[in-house]
């Protein structure tokens, strides 16, 4: 089994120094070359289908008489498995192939991650809290270590490195309750999660995470449910607080002859 490197001083140091940096946004065109060695790949992909997705597609979250129905650490429904082992097949095709897989600590996407990725790389995983979603409802609270680790009894999921609260919330004497994590938390920690992975010795990673998350980390690209997209990260663009982050466009000739 690989063991990876976590390098997370590096990203907590990031952390603290968020607020006074230039938030890294998407830019369309490449105007000139890089090093190769300073651009990696990002293979980006969202969780499957969950109970609370099935109950947001019935209840408009910004209804007034919206309720939350209080489903922690929500799961994949029968759709989100079958989602994620479709998903499976595009997993196998990736190029380049991915040397790291990063997770984030919420069921669902150590769900998706078991279905879609593990059966076909053998590689190092990590399973990183800045990953996660932003907490709007309780399907945002996260569960403890004791609990992940007997959910996801798979070795390459390593869990004794999480917090006790891994997760954004309102009390620390009552981590349990739900309340939105503030938009400006949010960014500085999804910049870190930037630097984090531009940070990383790896060439080429995935990345299996949550709408709200790969919206901000990519500057706006919208994500269905078990949907896989590449993007390329400028290393040294990122660590200068320049746009760094694009979307590959997929040669359609050569998706012919696969």
């Amino acid at each position: 089994m690989q063991i990876a490197r976590r390098s997370r001083p590096v990203a907590h140091q990031a952390l603290r120094g968020m607020l006074s940096r230039r938030t890294i946004t998407i830019f369309a065109s490449q105007k000139e070359k890089q090093p190769q060695d300073a651009v990696k790949t990002l293979h980006l992909m969202r969780h499957g289908i969950t109970e609370m997705n099935e109950y947001l597609a019935l209840h408009r979250y910004d209804a007034e008489d919206f309720k939350d129905p209080m489903m922690y650490d929500t799961v994949l429904t029968i759709r989100g498995k079958a989602g994620a082992q479709a998903a499976a097949q595009a997993v196998k095709r990736l190029s380049p192939k991915p040397e790291l897989l990063v997770v984030s600590p919420l069921s669902r996407a150590l769900q998706t991650a078991q279905i879609a990725f593990l059966p076909h790389y053998d590689g190092p995983v990590l399973v990183e809290p800045l990953a996660r979603e932003r907490v709007w409802h309780a399907s945002d609270i996260g569960s403890s270590r004791e609990h992940l680790a007997r959910t996801f009894p798979d070795a390459r999921f390593q869990f004794e490195d999480l917090p006790d609260v891994w997760w954004h919330c309102v009390d620390p004497t009552n981590p349990r309750e739900v309340g939105l994590e503030p938009e400006d938390a949010f960014k500085a920690r999804v910049q870190a999660l930037r630097l984090w992975l531009a940070e990383r010795p790896e060439r080429c990673i995935a990345v299996v995470a949550h709408w709200g998350l790969l919206y901000e980390l990519t500057g706006g690209a919208d994500f269905e449910n078990c949907q896989i997209r590449t993007f390329t990260l400028d290393s040294e663009r990122a660590a200068a607080g320049k746009p760094a982050i694009r979307e590959q466009v997929p040669n359609l000739l050569a998706s012919l002859f696969r």
